[in-house]
Formats: C-alpha cells, structure tokens, sequence
C-alpha cells in the first residue's frame, strides 16, 4: 500500500469503545453502513441500499403479472438476471441496470475488514481496507508491545471500501524470528473486528 495512504487519526489513549448499537455481524457478508442485502432471493447477499432491496421485493411481487404464460416477459419488461440467466424476474429495462450495477459494487459494499502486514521503507506497516468509509479503527497490538492507535479508513483507489495504511515506528527490519506480537483492527462504527495478524516485533540493542 502507498506511503500516501498513511492516515493517523489520534495517538494513544482516550479511544471510544465500539458502539452497542451496531448491527449483527454476519461475518465476511456484512454489508458496510448504509447498504442492506438485496434478499432477491434466499441466499443473495449483495449489499445494496435500503430503497433497492425494498423494490426489488416489489418486483418479486408483481412478477407473475409481468410474465407470459411461456415464461418470457410482456412487453415492456426483461428479465432481472440478478444472478446470471436463472433469475427471469420481469422486471423493467432500468431495474436490470441497477442489479448489474448493484453486482458490481458487491464487494466495495462488504464489511469484510481485512489486514495485513507490509514493509515500508523497511519499517512495519498495517493496512486494512473493506472498513467503513470515514471510520475509525483501533489497531490493538498484543504480545512483545501492547499499543493501540486509531486511524481513520478513508476512500483510496484500487481498495474495498474504507482503507488505511498506518506505520506505527517500531525499529526497522531484524533477523528472522518466529513472530512474538499480533494485531488485529476493529471498526469502532460497526464493532467489526479482523482476524489477528501476527508479526515480529524487533528490538534494538545497540
């Protein structure tokens, strides 16, 4: 990740705890802030706004009377395809855009948060992405150093939804080791938390 994408947001202590209001965590398929499961049918779990899957229910509704008896559409309408040629909901020109559309946005709207380890400069960097956009993140380091900082997962071209690049300044690189610290991000928006990464954490003695 570019040394652009660096973005702290506050240092130490004084962090808020994730709030209890946030929403269920349905694991790798939890949608970000603001976007809910399309729900065309069981099972479909693309990540659109609250207003789309509310139509698209509308459509599921008023399909048998937008369909022929052979199954094709009247005029007028076309199939959904929401999945693939399967979903043959008669749906209008301008809905079927939006589920190709919504299909492609599917992963930048996922809550997935992701993190790895990089180096830059020689020195350990954490980055993240599939975060909320505009949130902040505890990253919680454990083991030989226990830290916290919080960044902010912000909007970067080429990631998933919100995503941050943070050095935190330990000492550069050192012989190899079996790793001694972990870290894991939590999304202080939703409670969502990655799973823990571990790492080598060097100490000088010179």
């Amino acid at each position: 990740m570019a040394s652009a994408m660096v973005v702290a947001a506050g240092i130490g202590g004084g962090l808020s705890a994730p709030s209890a209001a946030h929403a269920q965590d349905y694991g790798p398929n939890t949608c970000r802030q603001g976007y809910v499961w399309r729900e065309a049918r069981a099972g479909d779990v693309v990540c659109v706004t609250p207003q789309t899957r509310t139509a698209t229910a509308n459509d599921n509704a008023l399909a048998p009377g937008r369909t022929l008896p052979n199954g094709y559409c009247k005029q007028g309408y076309v199939w959904r395809e929401a999945w693939g040629s399967d979903d043959r909901t008669c749906v209008t020109p301008q809905t079927r855009a939006q589920a190709r559309y919504d299909n492609s946005r599917a992963d930048d709207r996922r809550l997935a948060v992701r993190l790895w380890i990089t180096s830059e400069n020689g020195a350990l960097m954490v980055s993240g992405d599939h975060f909320n956009i505009n949130s902040p993140v505890r990253l919680e380091f454990s083991g030989a150093v226990n830290r916290t900082w919080t960044v902010t997962a912000l909007r970067h071209s080429g990631y998933a939804g919100g995503s941050f690049g943070f050095t935190p300044g330990f000492p550069g690189q050192c012989a190899p080791g079996n790793p001694n610290s972990r870290v894991r991000a939590v999304d202080l928006v939703s409670g969502r938390t990655t799973v823990s990464v571990p790492f080598v954490y060097c100490v000088r003695i010179d």
